[in-house]
């Protein structure tokens, strides 16, 4: 899957070390007789976010003399596979690596990474989606870094032409005020689907639908809350109050919408922002006019409705330098590091605590923080990237208008079944 991080526009990079020993620091572990603890770290961040985490290790590495680490940048399109042939050939592979979460449960089942269950602490300052992110079968095996979920983005000035003043609180304001946006405005549209699964299940989870058992194996897809929800998506499409959709060109299409000003409403990703807030309906006096809010409710009320990702710092499993690079992983993943990377980088930081009045300067930053409790966790199971794919495709007849809600889900259900069977 592509990497899902935070840019956001107009932040001025501004980063701190701080030197501070986090719990369980370098001290626990000693240096050997040729030396220091030596240590490898892959890094997925690209060139313009790599210096935050540069000064990071430099700064550990000069707080004590036990353990050196040697960071290493990673492609983010390559680090996948290449961490999966080293683990498997058990060699080349790095101590430490940042992570995407939706590689956590696939590695946890091939067993290359370190079980960190009884080895963290206290977990509890971490936002509980990214947490579970990183937990696979009841145990955890990364510490979150960022945290990456949809929000709804809305044009204030378009849907002040309808003189409404607040985004729709509920699926069924969100219709209406759509309905409101369109009417008479030719060219011009209440809403936008991206058309694939992060930006369509939210309307599944808002009526109570859900996608996978606790069991990891029974598909629940299909289950009335998810018809419902899906229903709300599909009754704006029909009536031409959203976007008319082709699956082609869904994403761009949305997107390209909504930055010029002829849709009023998308539910984007937080890693979209900068993309959109550059677009020529939010420039010079209309900067203002860009709107983040909640994804709206449903029948089932105030639950999570989006699904969550980020990144995150693993320990190889086949380390010798296990204490060693637990050590780092504290001192990397602790909460003045993040809040400082999120003031240089502007990515949403996976510990609340971070979420420093430094941090909170930035007002896109302050915006997310507040939608937190709307995330939740994705699938943790192996084969998250195919589960998703098939959804996809599954679904497209449906937001094309030759199929149901019903019948749409229903093949996800039976598409899944053999995929969810192994896990």
């Amino acid at each position: 899957m592509r990497p899902m991080r935070v840019v956001f526009s107009g932040v001025i990079a501004v980063f701190m070390v701080v030197l501070a020993a986090c719990s369980g620091g370098a001290s626990d572990t000693s240096a050997t007789s040729s030396g220091p603890v030596k240590l490898t770290f892959w890094y997925t961040q690209g060139q313009n976010e790599s210096q935050p985490i540069l000064k990071i290790v430099s700064a550990f590495n000069s707080s004590q003399g036990n353990i050196h680490v040697t960071a290493q940048a990673v492609d983010f399109g390559s680090a996948h596979d290449q961490f999966a042939a080293a683990a498997k050939a058990g060699t080349g592979a790095p101590d430490i690596m940042r992570v995407d979460a939706s590689w956590i449960a696939e590695f946890a089942q091939a067993k290359y990474l370190l079980d960190l269950t009884n080895s963290v602490g206290d977990t509890s300052d971490f936002v509980p989606a990214a947490l579970a992110n990183d937990t696979y079968n009841g145990k955890l095996y990364a510490l979150p870094e960022t945290i990456e979920f949809p929000v709804l983005y809305y044009d204030k000035a378009l849907l002040g032409t309808a003189n409404i003043t607040q985004p729709p609180a509920t699926m069924d304001d969100l219709n209406t005020d759509a309905a409101e946006t369109s009417q008479g405005n030719v060219g011009t549209y209440g809403f936008a689907t991206q058309g694939t699964t992060l930006f369509v299940t939210p309307f599944l989870f808002a009526d109570g639908g859900s996608l996978i058992a606790s069991d990891g194996k029974t598909p629940l897809v299909n289950n009335s809350g998810s018809i419902s929800g899906l229903n709300h998506l599909l009754t704006m499409i029909k009536a031409n109050t959203a976007l008319p959709y082709t699956a082609a060109s869904a994403a761009t299409d949305a997107e390209n919408g909504f930055a010029a000003g002829h849709v009023a409403m998308l539910i984007g990703g937080s890693w979209e922002v900068a993309t959109l807030q550059q677009g020529a309906a939010f420039q010079g006096a209309n900067v203002s006019n860009f709107g983040i809010a909640a994804i709206p409710t449903g029948t089932a009320g105030a639950v999570p409705r989006a699904l969550a990702g980020g990144e995150s710092y693993a320990i190889y499993q086949g380390t010798p330098h296990a204490a060693a690079a637990l050590s780092f992983l504290k001192y990397l993943d602790a909460a003045a590091q993040q809040s400082a990377v999120a003031q240089a980088n502007a990515t949403l930081p996976a510990r609340l605590s971070a979420y420093t009045p430094a941090v909170l300067q930035n007002a896109t930053i302050q915006s997310f923080q507040a939608l937190l409790p709307t995330a939740q966790a994705r699938p943790v199971v192996p084969n998250t990237g195919t589960l998703f794919a098939t959804f996809d495709s599954d679904i497209q007849p449906a937001l094309a208008g030759t199929t149901t809600a019903q019948d749409a889900l229903n093949k996800v259900a039976q598409d899944w079944q053999p995929l969810l069977a192994g896990n």
